[in-house]
């Protein structure tokens, strides 16, 4: 599919998040330093919407079970806790992103 159009710049500001939907999926971007990364929305632990997690720095936190990951790299930085109980985590989806202009484009398979 290659990369397409999913924001502009001015809709999201450093530090900020924002859940976007593209060919039927729902992408978290997140602005980090007036860089833009692009991940999954879903949590691979059980599915729960990181754009409404706690964005800190460069980590976003899962608001279920608070699975944690760099939204950079996507890979994860702290599993998830069911009461007492520690799981592991797989990385989160990251997707390719690039700026032309105004446009922030991500790329699909």
């Amino acid at each position: 599919m290659g990369f397409v159009k999913i924001a502009e710049t001015a809709e999201i500001t450093a530090g900020n998040k924002k859940k976007v939907m593209a060919d039927g999926k729902e992408i978290l971007l997140v602005n980090v330093g007036d860089a833009y990364y692009a991940l999954s929305n879903k949590c691979p632990h059980m599915g729960g919407s990181l754009a409404e997690g706690k964005l800190e720095g460069s980590v976003i936190a899962c608001p279920r079970h608070g699975a944690q990951f760099d939204v950079k790299t996507g890979k994860n930085v702290q599993g998830a806790k069911l009461g007492f109980i520690n799981m592991k985590v797989k990385d989160a989806t990251k997707y390719a992103v690039k700026v032309e202009g105004k446009d922030i484009l991500v790329e699909l398979d």
